[in-house]
């Protein structure tokens, strides 16, 4: 599902389609470009490109492993914007008196056959300044943030969040590794596109998410690549961000550096509900990170790819008091990680792909929390419950954690001819913590946290069929899930002696996809899935330091369905996209975060069954030349179907309420005015943008009555932009407000959020 196809500040602008000839279907991933030249663009996954030229008279050149090249002679009128669109036909290749055609019609078939939202680069960028900014606009997702920049934030899709959701960078699971990265740690300038999964995670993903998927994709860089910006906001916030590549052409291995650093006081005021509405400015909680990062990649060798990669992260970021006045405790981390990214067609055999893709990450984090003088919000002292210190609860912390991560993940795909394919997915993950806080140990005299360990595996194995050319289309996957973990934990408070645990555990589950493309224009699609969710290693063996182990933890079970359909189709301006779904779905076991008898621990449990239901729909359209119009809406419906509580007879007094701190009904709209060369002059570009979304009050708390207060308000934010580029792309301003009316947001528990924040920010970019 393609997002806005904008107007680019060049002096002739050309666009178009590519379709294969024989269905009508757009061509994802296709090559156009301008002959003799190095100027060229790919295909979104509607088939779409945009490139520029400084000549007036060109050929346009369109290909696409597997079909015939085709050429258009064009004359394109400087300062103005052309249309050429492609019709590609099968290349058809004798072989040994056989006809071959080429299969990579059916890989590109395979690979669209899973519904996608896709959100371009150009909305990435924009009033967006991060990854979150830009998911929380689109249907069916929410992202729950607990304060500023650097905050800990969840990705929710349709109401399923946190661990539950899959994670990816270029298809690679970063999930396992937050305590050390994330996806807003990856500058907005580097992102080509960003798909997003609602109901099936693909299968080439691999791992066990429920519910859907964030696969955010690298740009591909030319032969010599600079991008570097600077944004700096309000609360004394700065983004610096660079990547170089460099690649030499005739070996074909390209270098790559970059970096980004991340700071932030977030001192913005806040109100203090619970003590006498006060308002107060944050003093404690400054965020600042640092990545660097080198790669080397081989396009020319035997394999298609081999790329390895380096990377470096250093984070620190103070506690923020909300309750009291927190003035020292702190949380730390610290990682090295290495990639290796191996990728080959025809492997071995012809119609088998490979793709591996492995990693390993040292990493070192922990809570400290040393102050022996507690602070209320009048500047009044006390001293902490524990001669140790200890400002957030009962006991200290210094803290220094160890851990190991690591990841597989292999894929083979083999296509039998047009109609079938296969697909194994091997996902195979192993975390070793080794915890290590002295000063927790000697609070209590004995320790609270040990060493642990969880492997698991994810096998797949998919069948894909084509049916009518192409346009019924069927993807089915049977998954095995294996773990096994070892831990100890104390089960009470009372007794000092830890209790060994060693868990070994199996599950089956499947999905099935299945879409029809009824003609060009309109779409149908619905999927089924019962799947299994292995838990996360610090649900089940802990983080080393505040959240115990959960051996006897069961993976969460989830049953469902999806309903779409889906009309694309061209207007005079540009397109028109509108897509409605329905969902249902019941998860079992449903996993979630509970405070425990120790204190300053917590612990996950099984909370029991939860129902959802919903529907959204989502319109995208160039409604004029200049102007483009999208909007959304979701309303999903989360509720307790437990009869009982967990293990006992007594009955549930929450039984069909709705889930707690789970927004239910949101939505979204925006506007853009796009022109070239808006105040005369060539090569320039503006783009004004305005962005409102809308949540509807919702409860933190089982809703028990109308009057009750423990609620999150409803929120109307907008936020508003002007984007102006000049030398041809290779300089461009951007200035934006964020919640521009200054409204008082709350999130997650009534965490207060930033109100009105500006921010300017300037790219430079040469290729």
């Amino acid at each position: 599902m393609g997002l806005p196809k904008h107007i680019m500040a060049q002096v002739a602008h050309i666009s178009g389609y590519v379709y294969e000839a024989q269905t009508g279907k757009p061509l994802p991933a296709a090559t156009v470009y301008i002959a003799g030249t190095n100027t060229g663009a790919s295909t979104d996954s509607t088939g779409y490109y945009s490139l520029t030229s400084h000549q007036s008279n060109i050929t346009l050149v369109a290909q696409f492993m597997g079909f015939q090249q085709e050429k258009q002679q064009l004359h394109c009128p400087l300062n103005s914007e052309t249309k050429a669109n492609f019709l590609l036909k099968d290349r058809v290749r004798a072989l040994d008196g056989i006809m071959v055609t080429a299969k990579s019609k059916a890989r590109a078939l395979r690979e669209s056959a899973m519904p996608i939202s896709v959100l371009t680069s150009k909305q990435i960028q924009g009033t967006a300044s991060s990854i979150n900014d830009v998911l929380a606009r689109t249907v069916g997702v929410t992202v729950r943030n607990t304060g500023g920049i650097g905050s800990a934030s969840r990705i929710s899709v349709r109401g399923l969040e946190g661990k539950r959701m899959g994670l990816f960078v270029d298809e690679a699971p970063i999930g396992q590794m937050n305590n050390f990265v994330s996806l807003n740690d990856i500058p907005t300038s580097m992102i080509e596109r960003i798909e997003i999964y609602k109901g099936l995670v693909p299968y080439k993903f691999g791992g066990s998410a429920l519910g859907g998927a964030v696969n955010v994709v690298i740009k591909e860089y030319p032969p010599f690549y600079l991008d570097a910006s600077y944004e700096v906001g309000s609360f004394n916030t700065h983004q610096l961000s660079s990547v170089i590549k460099r690649t030499l052409k005739d070996s074909g291995i390209q270098f790559g550096l970059g970096g980004a650093y991340t700071y932030s006081d977030n001192n913005y005021p806040m109100r203090l509900i619970n003590i006498d509405d006060r308002w107060v400015k944050r003093n404690h909680d400054k965020f600042r990170k640092t990545i660097i990062g080198g790669s080397v990649k081989a396009t020319k060798w035997w394999f298609d790819e081999l790329k390895l990669e380096l990377v470096y992260s250093n984070t620190n970021q103070q506690v923020q008091g909300i309750d009291r006045d927190i003035r020292e405790a702190y949380n730390f981390s610290e990682s090295f990680l290495s990639g290796l990214i191996i990728k080959k067609k025809d492997f071995f055999l012809d119609g088998l792909d490979l793709d591996w893709e492995s990693a390993i990450n040292w990493g070192r984090y922990g809570l400290v929390d040393k102050a022996t003088v507690h602070y209320d919000w009048d500047g009044n002292k006390s001293s902490s419950e524990s001669p140790f210190g200890g400002e957030l609860g009962k006991l200290p912390s210094d803290a220094n954690n160890h851990s190991i991560d690591a990841l597989l993940k292999c894929n083979l795909a083999y296509t039998l001819n047009n109609q079938h394919s296969l697909n194994l997915n091997i996902y195979a993950g192993h975390t070793l913590q080794k915890p290590h806080d002295p000063l927790m140990d000697k609070t209590l005299g004995y320790s609270v946290n040990f060493p642990s360990y969880l492997s698991s595996i994810t096998l797949g194995l998919s069948h894909d069929l084509s049916l009518f050319q192409g346009k019924l289309q069927n993807a089915f996957t049977l998954k095995g899930f294996f773990f096994r973990s070892h831990a100890q934990a104390l089960e009470t408070f009372s007794i000092k002696a830890p209790i060994p645990y060693d868990v070994y555990k199996n599950f089956w589950g499947f999905n099935d996809g299945l879409k029809y493309q009824i003609n060009p224009q309109w779409l149908v699609k619905g999927s089924f899935n019962s799947e299994v969710r292995i838990p996360t290693s610090e649900e089940l063996i802990g983080n080393g330091y505040s959240i115990l182990p959960s051996p006897a933890l069961r993976p969460e079970r989830t049953t469902g369905f999806n309903l779409g359909i889906l009309s694309h189709r061209d207007n005079r301006y540009g397109l028109f996209e509108g897509e409605v779904n329905i969902f249902y779905n019941i998860l079992h076991d449903m996993v979630r975060f509970t405070p425990d008898i120790i204190p300053t621990m917590a612990r996950y449990r099984n909370f029991g069954d939860v129902k959802t239901m919903g529907v959204e729909f989502d319109i995208k359209c160039d409604i004029s030349k200049h102007w483009y119009l999208y909007t959304n809406a979701t309303y999903q419906d989360l509720r307790d179907i437990r009869d009982t509580y967990p293990g006992t007879e007594v009955k549930n007094p929450t039984l069909g309420k709705r889930i707690p701190n789970v927004p239910y009904l949101l939505g979204n709209i925006g506007l853009e005015y796009h022109h070239n060369n808006l105040f005369g002059g060539s090569g320039q570009n503006t783009r004004f943008l305005y962005d409102a979304s809308y949540i509807h009050q919702y409860y933190y708390d089982f809703e028990v009555s109308s009057y009750q207060d423990r609620k999150i308000p409803s929120t109307l934010t907008m936020d508003m932009g002007i984007e102006h580029s000049w030398g041809n792309g290779r300089w461009t301003l951007t200035a934006k407000v964020k919640n521009m009316l200054d409204k008082e947001i709350f999130s997650e528990f009534n965490r207060p959020l930033p109100g009105r924040n500006i921010a300017i920010k300037l790219r430079y970019l040469f290729k």
